[in-house]
């Protein structure tokens, strides 16, 4: 990166461009199902009807009204047809841009550049149109301003923008658990948890009359597809008969938080969005995105991995490219998706481990694994014998 020392602004607006710009071109190979929910439930409201009792909205209020205030914002290119989806493919790449920028003042522009041109950033913006970068960024901003609090008011202020994250997604709903573990003071730890958990409880009010038992049972009652590949890999057959995805992926994520504690606040921020991918009870393409500012500040060969599978992935899925020859050739069907997801969520685990102990400390944890499998397998052969 010796040639951004010289003309910085004008290199860091160059990639801007350039990053918008291949979000734009993803977004003219197509969309996928979540395009049109988006659509389909702002027209909902926007016509005075429940979006809850449709059945296909997941979250609070907060994303489907700034869809609907995003459609009664002009483009000068009105006559071009699908206005809706450049407005949120711009409003998309405009919250990448702030993510970069967040990066690129706390990190450096390396970091900021391997977040804003991956592949994976993308395509879920430009393509898939999901919104997980709305909750990352306002609890980007929460965490740095949390990180240097000094008065009552300044950690209100980070924990109501916790909230809002929290009502954009709800990728950070139990994070606040995660700070109130490194909290000292009983009373603060009590408000940590409870102030995002009001905003977030709040935000049903006005529909709760109406939608009530829609929102508990699409909302709170909702369960993704249940494929969460690290317990498919790690867990006996038994417990995944008997016990839900969702109570082990919210348990383990919670001790997690008690493992981390003594941490910096930052990289307990970027553990907890590698960790609520790789513990995930269901996961999806969307996900893959949302570790990616974790990946960027801790750069490693197997990140890298990781980003290539996931690239390939969306090549061949029916819910991403698509692409007609190479399905045809590789005979790629749903299937296929599903089992995709194991290899790159153990290249994650992998990844994140090294992050954690360090390249040496996790080789020869690697090699003390696949020395007890050989001796086991050893051992399995000689007995049969």
């Amino acid at each position: 990166m010796m040639f951004l020392k010289k003309n910085t602004n004008f290199y860091i607006i160059l990639f801007v461009l350039i990053g918008i710009t291949l979000r734009i071109l993803v977004s003219n190979f197509g969309y996928n199902h979540d395009f049109i929910m988006h659509q389909k439930n702002m027209e909902l409201l926007k016509y005075g009807e429940s979006f809850y009792s449709y059945g296909k909205y997941n979250y609070t209020p907060f994303w489907v009204n700034l869809l609907l205030l995003l459609d009664t914002i002009s483009l000068p290119f009105t006559d071009y047809q699908p206005t809706f989806r450049v407005k949120l493919v711009l409003l998309l790449s405009i919250i990448d841009i702030l993510i970069f920028i967040l990066l690129y003042k706390n990190y450096s522009v390396k970091i900021s550049l391997l977040f804003f041109l991956n592949p994976i950033s993308v395509f879920i913006t430009g393509f898939h149109n999901q919104f997980d970068n709305i909750a990352v960024l306002l609890a980007f901003v929460a965490i740095l301003i949390y990180e240097k609090y000094k008065n009552n008011y300044e950690l209100l202020f980070s924990l109501i923008i916790f909230g809002l994250s929290i009502c954009a997604k709800h990728i950070f709903i139990f994070f606040p658990i995660w700070l109130a573990f490194k909290e000292k003071i009983f009373h603060k730890k009590i408000i940590i948890i409870l102030v995002p958990a009001v905003i977030f409880f709040s935000s049903f009010i006005n529909y709760l009359s109406v939608d009530y038992h829609h929102i508990v049972e699409h909302v709170f009652n909702y369960k993704a597809s249940g494929n969460g590949p690290f317990w498919k890999i790690f867990t006996p057959k038994i417990i995944d008969i008997y016990v839900d995805k969702k109570i082990l992926f919210i348990t383990s994520l919670i001790i997690l938080g008690l493992f981390f504690q003594k941490k910096s606040l930052r990289n307990i921020f970027h553990y907890y969005l590698i960790s609520i991918v790789i513990l995930s009870s269901g996961m999806a393409n969307q996900f893959l995105a949302i570790p990616l500012v974790a990946l960027s500040v801790f750069w490693n060969k197997k990140y890298l991995i990781y980003t290539i599978i996931c690239v390939l992935l969306f090549l061949v899925d029916g819910d991403a490219f698509n692409i007609k020859f190479l399905r045809e050739t590789l005979n790629w069907d749903y299937r296929l998706t599903r089992m995709m997801y194991y290899p790159i969520i153990l290249v994650l685990l992998l990844g994140f481990l090294e992050t954690i102990y360090g390249r040496k400390k996790l080789n020869f944890f690697l090699l003390k694994i696949i020395n007890l499998a050989f001796n086991k397998i050893k051992t399995q052969i000689t007995f049969n014998k």
